[in-house]
């Protein structure tokens, strides 16, 4: 899989009207032609695999021969490519299929749709943060109440996990308690507070030294002053480097954590060396 040289992302390939694939970086907008060989085995028999809204268009087209609008970020960045989108939905018999994102949650007045598919409905969980399912059941929940008039079908792997069955049932008070049971046995927020460190520099050694350096200050400080409960531990963020920069973040969470940050901000000179601080972080990513 071919990856961004200034981000640790893959690159994303997109279908032009001429017919010729050009790769996407969907965090620093850096393009690359499509490849003609591996560059790990240096194979030419390349075959792009994926389900993205593209794929979505031309497989419903060919099987079903049906048109389709795709709305996404991309399309729908400006308020004239709105208007030029809203323009061309006037008539929904042309255009009798939407693919979008999660910009289709907001229901279009003059558009009103009959049935709403979500495929892969769990793909936001495979996220590594505490609050992924809160999101997903929040994506699924305002989609459902704002399109009542709509049928749902919803595609996903793990039908049975609580973000998606709640939502399902639209009942929030169900999904608040499972994520509560999760969050507590966890020690996240709002059982605990959070704070997350963040550490970025283009010279991946000198992250590795500074991070492990405030690394253990912080053990040698949470030691010192007898706050045995705090969680203390560092870890890359889901995407590692961006921008040409790696970053690497230090996790804090406990109940304790207000009065120990007092101490480190404190003992230590986290912004002069070039630490960037989220006090009661609502994401570890």
């Amino acid at each position: 899989m071919p990856q961004c040289k200034k981000c640790s992302v893959s690159i994303h390939y997109h279908k032009l009207p001429s017919g010729d694939q050009v790769g996407l970086c969907h965090i620093c907008k850096t393009q690359y032609s499509f490849p003609n060989t591996c560059d790990q085995c240096w194979s030419k028999n390349i075959k792009p695999f994926g389900m993205g809204t593209q794929k979505v268009a031309e497989y419903l087209k060919e099987e079903f021969g049906t048109e389709s609008i795709i709305i996404e970020s991309e399309t729908a960045n400006s308020t004239s490519k709105i208007k030029r989108i809203r323009e061309t939905l006037v008539t929904p018999q042309q255009h009798p299929i939407l693919i979008g994102t999660s910009l289709l949650t907001t229901p279009i007045p003059e558009y009103p749709l009959d049935l709403v598919i979500f495929l892969n409905a769990d793909m936001g969980l495979n996220i590594p943060d505490y609050n992924t399912a809160e999101k997903n059941f929040n994506l699924l929940y305002e989609t459902f109440t704002k399109h009542q008039q709509a049928q749902f079908i919803v595609q996903t792997f793990n039908p049975e996990q609580y973000s998606i069955r709640c939502a399902c049932k639209l009942s929030k008070s169900d999904f608040y308690t499972a994520d509560n049971e999760f969050r507590q046995a966890y020690n996240y927020p709002p059982f605990a507070d959070l704070c997350v460190i963040l550490y970025k520099n283009e010279i991946e050694e000198k992250v590795f030294s500074q991070v492990d350096k405030l690394h253990k200050e912080l053990l040698y400080l949470k030691e010192k002053y007898g706050l045995t409960d705090l969680e203390i531990y560092s870890t890359p963020p889901l995407i590692y480097k961006i921008f040409g920069k790696y970053r690497y973040n230090i996790i804090l969470k406990g109940k304790d954590l207000k009065n120990f940050m007092d101490i480190v901000f404190t003992k230590l000179n986290l912004v002069g060396r070039n630490f960037k601080v989220d006090w009661k972080a609502d994401s570890i990513v």
